[in-house]
């Protein structure tokens, strides 16, 4: 398809080309109208002029032969006269021929024959009549006769010389004619040749331009086509570096996806994929115990380290045997094996010696030194399931404290399995919907009964069909599921709530790890700012065996104590560090561990410790708490040994605060 320049230049041609044309034409035409003109004007003129001028002659010859008659009385003379007068008729007639439908002449050329015509006429008449005066010889009659015979003479004479300017005017006025077309037409072929010109000059022009424009388009498309092909061969060699890329990429993504970015040991995918490929017949899940606080303490980054050595010393510790090793993620790795030739026992006793000495392991990095212990759940059975089974065995052995569970086939783990799902279903629907509830365990004073009633916040999941679930059975799913601090934040609503309305005293538990949570402790001092009854709540402190930094606890203990608020010291006795604690921490209350209470009334041992108990707390001016008094006989023992208050089944079960405020009574 040619381009809009190109057309355009072509228009421009044709238009250039047609003026030309028609200029040459139009002059052609003028051209041979003017030779038309000029041949007429040959013609018509020189005939006009001869018979104007023979005109004029015969009459001067008339008036010549006349007098000479009159002189001489020749009759020769009077046949010319008559003569004459014939060419006279003659050449009148010849003129008018000449005129007559010849526009070119002008009608005043006409007028003036037709006045000759009538002079002609009367010259004759006039004529004849001197010849009759000079034939009757009539001095008078010829004297008049020749008057008059002057007169006309003389006025054709004159009309003759008008003839001839009228005929010279019309030559001139056709020459002028001619000259005009000739102006014109020279005018025309000028302009013509001008414009023609011009637009031929633009069309060279465009073309010029177009020749450029399409030379820089043919510099640029071979130029293209050298960068096509360098583009081809770049290509190519992408292709091929691309090819390599991606086989790169594939083998990183591979490891990737089976490997463990830390350990570098096949992970959760690979062990997944083996599972199809291997059938395996024993499986062993190894779980660090409370590397979350490690990591609390430490930061991820020492707690990264420390899953990088494990990894190693499992790895170094398996070398020489047919185990498998998997990195899960996180703290947990999976030894497995699918060699028939290792039975059940050995498995098991392996590994128990593989915790123990991971147990006695002492792990370095810079100027530190930190030892764990680990947890494992074991199953032989499952096949598709052996992961998920394993899982529930660690699970049990988590919950039992104990450091390894063995996965049974009579169902029992993977129903509590199933147990503990659902229970995080209604947990996390109950957290999204506040529905929390806290019921209260009343804390009786034994020892003056006149001091008042206080009631221990216990937290309950209670689902749609109004089934309560006691907190042991769902706080660990809050913590794995990182939501215990919205458990702390309802119970604490709760807790506040009830204080306020029926202004009775409350304690609630905190843990440790709401101690060290930023955000629960953030909440919880805003919540304090607004609270009017500091003086009736009192906080617990739960998991005493795990404080390691005092200065942590200590300030949260001062700051909680400028509201007015209690501090009590939970679990006391179930471990020397608890005497530390109570030497070191600012307490009111001190609750005796349920290990000392539940048998005190049988076990002269506990007596004696619950007994130097209260008296190291009344030297320092701390109020006791005997827990998990469950019977008479024991309510009796530690009220007889000084404790303060009791706090047990046999002194009220955990019921919702209505139902606390209209049946608690002392014993």
């Amino acid at each position: 398809m040619k381009s809009k320049s190109q057309q355009w230049v072509y228009y421009t041609l044709f238009i250039s080309f047609a003026l030309l044309i028609s200029s040459l034409v139009f002059s052609y035409k003028n051209i041979d109208r003017s030779s038309a003109l000029l041949n007429e004007l040959s013609q018509d003129q020189i005939s006009l002029s001869h018979y104007a001028n023979s005109l004029n002659y015969t009459v001067k010859k008339n008036q010549s032969d006349i007098l000479q008659y009159l002189t001489l009385h020749n009759n020769l003379d009077l046949l010319n006269m008559q003569e004459s007068q014939s060419k006279i008729q003659s050449y009148i007639q010849e003129l008018k021929k000449l005129t007559k439908d010849k526009p070119d002449f002008s009608k005043e050329l006409n007028k003036t024959l037709d006045i000759l015509e009538k002079r002609a006429i009367g010259h004759k008449l006039v004529e004849q009549s001197l010849i009759t005066a000079v034939h009757s010889h009539d001095t008078e009659d010829i004297r008049d006769a020749l008057i008059g015979f002057d007169m006309i003479s003389n006025k054709f004479s004159h009309d003759i010389s008008i003839l001839m300017d009228q005929v010279k005017n019309s030559q001139n006025k056709q020459i002028a004619a001619l000259k005009e077309t000739n102006e014109q037409s020279s005018l025309i072929l000028v302009f013509s040749f001008i414009l023609a010109t011009f637009l031929i000059t633009i069309s060279i022009l465009k073309f010029h331009s177009s020749n450029l424009k399409i030379s820089k388009q043919l510099q640029l498309k071979e130029k293209a086509q050298k960068s096509l092909k360098e583009a081809q061969k770049q290509l190519l060699l992408y292709s091929e570096n691309l090819e390599h890329e991606i086989d790169k990429k594939t083998q990183e993504l591979h490891k990737k996806i089976y490997t463990n970015f830390l350990s570098a040991l096949p992970n959760r995918n690979s062990l997944l994929e083996d599972s199809n490929e291997h059938q395996f017949l024993k499986m062993a899940i190894l779980d660090i115990d409370k590397f979350q606080s490690f990591n609390d303490v430490y930061g991820e980054e020492i707690g990264n380290i420390a899953i990088k050595q494990t990894a190693q010393w499992l790895k170094d510790y398996l070398m020489e045997t047919e185990y498998l090793l998997y990195h899960l993620g996180g703290d947990e790795f999976v030894v497995t094996s699918s060699d028939k030739k290792i039975n059940n026992d050995h498995f098991i006793r392996f590994i128990e010696t593989l915790l123990n000495d991971y147990k006695s392991t002492h792990f370095l990095y810079e100027d530190k030194s930190y030892q764990f212990i680990m947890s494992s759940g074991i199953t032989f059975s499952g096949e598709d399931k052996m992961l998920a089974y394993a899982d529930m065995a660690l699970k049990d052995a988590k919950k039992k404290n104990i450091p390894i569970s063995v996965f049974e086939d009579d169902k029992k783990l993977e129903r509590s399995h199933q147990e503990d799902m659902e229970i995080q279903k209604t947990l996390l629907h109950v957290l999204r919907n506040q529905g929390l509830t806290s019921y209260f365990q009343p804390i009786i004073p034994i020892q003056s009964p006149s001091k008042e009633i206080k009631y221990e916040s216990l937290v309950r999941l209670i689902d749609e069909e109004g089934k309560v679930t006691p907190p042991f059975k769902f706080l660990d799913i809050a913590r794995q599921n990182r939501v215990y601090y919205k458990v702390t934040k309802q119970v604490l609503h709760n807790t506040l709530n009830t204080i306020t309305q029926h202004q009775v005293a409350c304690s609630l538990n905190l843990s440790l790890i709401d101690i060290k949570n930023e955000r629960t402790v953030k909440y919880l001092y805003s919540v304090l700012d607004e609270f009017e009854y500091g003086e009736l709540l009192t906080i617990e402190l739960l998991e005493t065996e795990d404080f390691d930094d005092y200065e942590e606890v200590y300030s949260f203990c001062m700051k909680i104590r400028s509201y007015g608020i209690k501090i009590a010291l939970d679990d006391f006795g179930s471990g020397y560090s608890n005497f530390t604690h109570i030497l070191h921490l600012p307490v009111d209350y001190i609750k005796i561990d349920s290990s000392l209470i539940s048998n005190i009334d049988r076990d002269i041992s506990s007596q004696i410790m619950v007994e130097t108990i209260v008296s190291l707390a009344r030297k320092l001016n701390v109020e006791t708490i005997a827990e998990f008094v469950s019977s008479e006989d024991i309510l009796e023992m530690v009220k007889s040994l000084g404790v303060d208050y009791a706090q047990g089944f046999h002194l009220g079960k955990p019921l919702p605060i209505e139902d606390q405020l209209s049946t608690t009574s002392i014993s």
